[in-house]
């Protein structure tokens, strides 16, 4: 019985690995591929264009002086970064304000936080460059306006 099985499983064997080689016929074509060059050569001649420069009257210009309107109750300061501190940080507390009342609107709150992170820098920056009077006056005006949020955020 071991015998006949043997046998089988060698004849199979056998069979498999004649029917799995590869026809030698087909190893021995090649691919030949010719390349054939079908573009046309044609040359494009640009015409330029002369180009006539108009002369510019000289106009005198202004030196700007810029001014930063601040709101009833704000201090006033020499300094043009802290009013335009004191005008970014009003209005901040103004879309604080709307944000609170409107107490379902998430979007303001993400957008104020971005302001917010905007301000801390611009505060940063100027308590280093303003004198010790201003810096006084700066001081007052913060802790009214923290005040002032602190009621809002009692609200909610």
């Amino acid at each position: 019985m071991k015998n006949i099985f043997l046998r089988f499983l060698l004849c199979f064997l056998l069979i498999f690995i004649v029917s799995c080689k590869k026809d030698p016929k087909s190893d021995k074509v090649e691919i030949i591929e010719e390349v054939v060059d079908s573009t046309d050569v044609v040359e494009v001649v640009e015409e330029k264009k002369v180009e006539v420069k108009k002369k510019k009257k000289p106009t005198k210009k202004k030196p700007k002086k810029e001014t930063i309107k601040l709101p009833a109750g704000a201090p006033s300061f020499s300094s043009i970064e802290a009013k335009k501190y004191i005008r970014d940080y009003e209005s901040y507390v103004s879309k604080y304000k709307k944000a609170v009342e409107s107490k379902a609107d998430m979007d303001a709150f993400l957008k104020l936080s971005e302001s917010s992170s905007s301000l801390t820098k611009q505060y940063r920056k100027l308590i280093s460059t303003l004198p010790a009077a201003e810096m006084e006056k700066m001081s007052k005006y913060m802790q009214k306006k923290t005040k002032q949020i602190d009621a809002l955020n009692r609200q909610m």
